[in-house]
């Protein structure tokens, strides 16, 4: 394992002297933006604590209970992340027939593509919850002892999530087929974000608002006193973390006790099996499924309309047909269903007493509805263009222009984006009884956000192909991705923004302090939206176009 991780420290040392100042200052923007963008969660979470805290009785009960959610969500997506990645390193990786016929163990390479698989599936969602976990500090007044001690902690916490995650791959592979695989994971997030919806709805966190009586509040009290699901390590790192909070030091060495002999403990038993499983596994995923039939559904399913042209109908087509025979594709769409059902069911449970409250909630559910669709638009529109592969060079050599080509894909992601926005509106309004004003203007901003979202996926995606990778998880969490959707949140907030000058005047005519709508400001805000908007689409989609015009896969 040593002459592995030696041979990775020298590639990594001859990537970055081969870098181009082109690609040095590519990666410092990067950088810098998403240090921004860490920056501002950071101060939104201060806000966030800081009213949470000033919660009178029970406002340090309900920042812990906070944590510890945070850290059960945290875990539990680990899990998921690195059971998915550890398919494509483990049993996938295109340099594993290399290292399986040279001199080195099974358990050498097994263990190396296990810190290969942590490492790549941890990154983001550690560094996503430290904003939170530094403002946690930051309230509190925790000190330097505090980071201290998450530092030390978080390698355990993160270390036994990798190595379940690793652990249930190992397991599937050896009892399923890889295409069974991935049916299997399928059910496994669903099951794994229907639980996290249950135990939210379950803490009923709307009670603090309508604490109508003291029984109920000292049933609250009681609620956030229990431990959440203290068998898992997520609630000894945040036990560790409020023994540290009291002072507790034998407490905190306990639980940090707990994690690292839980993750020695794992680990070894992962790595025993390994030495029986891992090979025989890794064979059976290359072997092509016997005694199953492929099945095409054909292009008869799907109706394109005639007046798009017969180069248009025949890339959404050809969409379509790769769509269908996909099913880690496809099947990501009940994924989607269950999360935007969790979303509807939390707004119908939201407490709306006052008209006030309604009509704010009823506004800010259109930044949310932009939320969902920037993130379904990067896992659909944003891959669209890299997940042609290496047949890129055959749509290229096809007698289409590459205008028809980005369009095509444009068409094929636009479509049913803007039909589940909509759809998204018109049953959250309803539930949330808005009034006509509110309706309308959902549908119009859904209805553009979907379009310049679109077309902002399409741009990046092209301005930032990976026609080299292994999954399609590997071209959402690049640079260009994560530059996608902060890009995209940027886009949403400075659309709400503006509109929500709109909403104030019409709040104005309401209440009688204004009668009429002023032209001058509606027209500035309508003009302001509209170069918002074109600026978001045209930008990146021209720039995309003329990168994919020299690009040599």
């Amino acid at each position: 394992m040593i002459i592995l991780l030696k041979a990775k420290a020298l590639m990594l040392k001859n990537w970055l002297a081969r870098m181009t100042y082109g690609e040095v200052f590519k990666v410092l923007g990067f950088g810098f933006m998403g240090a921004f963008f860490l920056l501002f969660l950071y101060w939104g979470f201060i806000r966030v604590l800081w009213e949470v805290k000033s919660v009178q009785i029970v406002g340090s009960l309900l920042s812990l209970k906070l944590m510890a959610m945070v850290f059960l969500t945290t875990f539990l997506m680990i899990i998921f992340s690195s059971t998915l990645a550890s398919l494509t390193t483990l049993f996938f990786a295109k340099d594993l027939p290399i290292l399986f016929h040279s001199p080195l163990s099974f358990r050498s390479v097994f263990m190396f593509k296990s810190l290969e698989t942590s490492v790549f599936s941890s990154w983001m969602v550690v560094l996503a919850i430290f904003p939170f976990l530094g403002a946690f500090g930051h309230v509190y007044d925790l000190g330097k002892d505090f980071y201290g001690l998450l530092a030390v902690l978080s390698v355990p916490f993160v270390g036994v999530a990798c190595v379940i995650g690793i652990g249930v791959s190992l397991v599937l592979m050896c009892l399923f087929s890889a295409r069974r695989v991935r049916e299997v994971l399928l059910v496994m997030g669903i099951l794994v974000g229907g639980g996290l919806f249950v135990l939210v709805r379950w803490l009923g966190p709307e009670k603090l608002v309508r604490a109508d009586s003291f029984e109920v509040l000292l049933q609250y009290v009681a609620l956030l006193e229990a431990p959440t699901a203290p068998y898992l390590p997520s609630w000894w790192m945040a036990s560790a973390v409020m023994a540290f909070v009291a002072e507790r030091k034998m407490d905190v060495v306990g639980y940090g006790g707990l994690l690292f002999g839980a993750v020695l403990l794992a680990g070894a038993i992962v790595v025993f099996f390994a030495e029986k499983m891992y090979y025989s596994g890794w064979a059976a995923a290359q072997e092509s499924p016997r005694g199953r039939k492929a099945i095409a559904l054909g292009r008869e399913w799907v109706w394109i309309p005639s007046f798009l042209g017969r180069h248009f109908r025949a890339l959404l087509g050809k969409d379509a047909l790769i769509f269908s025979r996909d099913a880690s594709q496809w099947t990501q769409l009940l994924l989607l269903l269950s999360l935007v059902a969790v979303y509807l069911v939390s707004i119908h449970k939201l407490p709306l007493d006052t008209p006030y409250l309604k009509g704010l909630i009823s506004f800010l559910n259109i930044g949310m509805m932009g939320f969902v669709l920037a993130s379904v638009a990067l896992r659909f529109v944003f891959p669209a263009v890299s997940l042609e592969g290496k047949s890129w060079w055959a749509i290229r050599a096809a007698p289409l222009s590459l205008w028809h080509i980005l369009w095509g894909k444009f068409l094929s992601g636009f479509l049913p984006l803007v039909l589940t926005g909509l759809l998204l509106a018109w049953v959250s309004n309803w539930l949330l009884e808005a009034d006509a004003f509110i309706h309308w203007l959902s549908y119009g901003t859904v209805f553009m956000m979907a379009f310049t979202l679109t077309g902002m996926g399409i741009g990046f995606g092209s301005l930032f192909p990976r026609f080299h990778v292994e999954n399609v998880a590997q071209i959402e969490t690049s640079p260009g991705g994560l530059f996608y959707m902060i890009s995209a949140l940027f886009y949403v907030g400075l659309t709400l923004v503006l509109e929500a000058v709109l909403m104030r005047i019409y709040y104005w005519m309401l209440v009688g302090r204004t009668a009429v709508w002023p032209a001058t400001v509606v027209l500035w805000v309508a003009g302001a939206l509209a170069l918002v908007n074109l600026s978001a689409f045209i930008i990146p989609f021209v720039m995309g176009k003329k990168y994919l015009e020299k690009v040599d896969i």
